[in-house]
């Protein structure tokens, strides 16, 4: 198992929460697209900066097709994530994020004919009602508002599958450099059709933290988004060497401190208010995923035993 593996993703865990809690001072200022587009500018660089010791042509995929497939879904899935922050509190975005190992349970029984279980079934329940718990949704409040969250967590979950099918062989940098260019050029595309809709008046369309194209950013602004950059590579860094060091069924538990971070720092420091209701919710999320990793670990366990 190791939980040297672990303590790593979850220290990975800390710095991108620390991160994603500064988002909400961007979105009045920059526009969505503009920070993704800077922050790969950013990040691309320091990948190779990481990989020029051992051979930074590492960073290219060796399978292109398939991991532009993986790519594609991780990219959707962290526009809607990021989208959601203008808008949403980050405890609820994550746990809308968070119901991603459900959609795996649910995806790989209809791509790869994996089969349901109790277990299985019983953490899709009780994760669920978490995430309703966090989310604040009742029966009559099933909208698209409501439930973009956890959109994010069904493209995440097949992000995750396509990376467990078709990209073990795929060094991380690798994976960390698609993704930032990919989701880069996406949102230079989408700057450029902006400017180009303001320009000619083609579509109206309200100024929001989804719908600004290229604007002028402040230094404070400027300063936010490249601190993101850094800490999402270097995040990403620990959490990759996390899941090389340990069993991928147990560590993968530890990526649940995201909810708690995240959460925590936007109260210690940001005066954000946590009901009892919401943290409730929370339990039970990380309660369904440690059910699903723990049954996935004894499942190894028992294949691997020579009895």
């Amino acid at each position: 198992m190791n939980l040297k593996g672990g303590l790593f993703i979850a220290l990975g865990m800390l710095i991108l929460a620390i991160g994603d809690n500064y988002i909400r001072f961007l979105t009045e200022k920059v526009g969505l697209w503009q920070f993704h587009l800077i922050r790969s500018l950013v990040a691309i660089p320091l990948l190779i900066l990481f990989s020029i010791h051992q051979n930074w042509l590492i960073i290219f995929p060796k399978n292109f097709k398939r991991v532009f497939y993986r790519t594609t879904l991780m990219v959707i899935a962290m526009l809607i994530y990021f989208g959601c922050l203008a808008f949403f509190p980050i405890s609820q975005v994550a746990a809308g994020l968070f119901t991603s190992p459900f959609f795996v349970i649910i995806f790989s029984n209809i791509f790869y004919k994996e089969k349901f279980n109790f277990i299985k079934i019983l953490s899709i329940l009780i994760g669920s009602i978490g995430v309703f718990m966090v989310l604040n949704i009742k029966i009559n409040d099933f909208t698209y508002g409501t439930m973009l969250p956890i959109f994010a967590g069904a493209f995440y979950a097949l992000s995750s599958i396509t990376t467990r099918k078709w990209c073990k062989d795929e060094d991380s940098r690798s994976l960390m450099f698609m993704f930032f260019t990919g989701i880069g050029l996406s949102s230079f595309i989408v700057i450029i059709a902006l400017e180009l809709n303001s320009y000619f008046l083609l579509v109206p369309i309200t100024k929001s933290f989804i719908s600004i194209g290229f604007t002028w950013i402040d230094s404070g602004s400027l300063l936010i988004i490249i601190f993101h950059a850094l800490i999402s590579v270097v995040g990403g860094i620990f959490i990759t060497y996390g899941y090389q060091k340990g069993e991928t069924s147990f560590v993968a538990i530890f990526e649940y401190s995201f909810l708690f971070f995240a959460t925590s720092w936007g109260v210690l420091f940001l005066s954000d208010y946590i009901s009892t209701y919401i943290i409730s919710g929370m339990v039970l999320i990380v309660l369904s995923g440690t059910l699903v990793s723990v049954t996935e670990n004894s499942k190894k366990s028992v294949n691997k035993s020579p009895f």
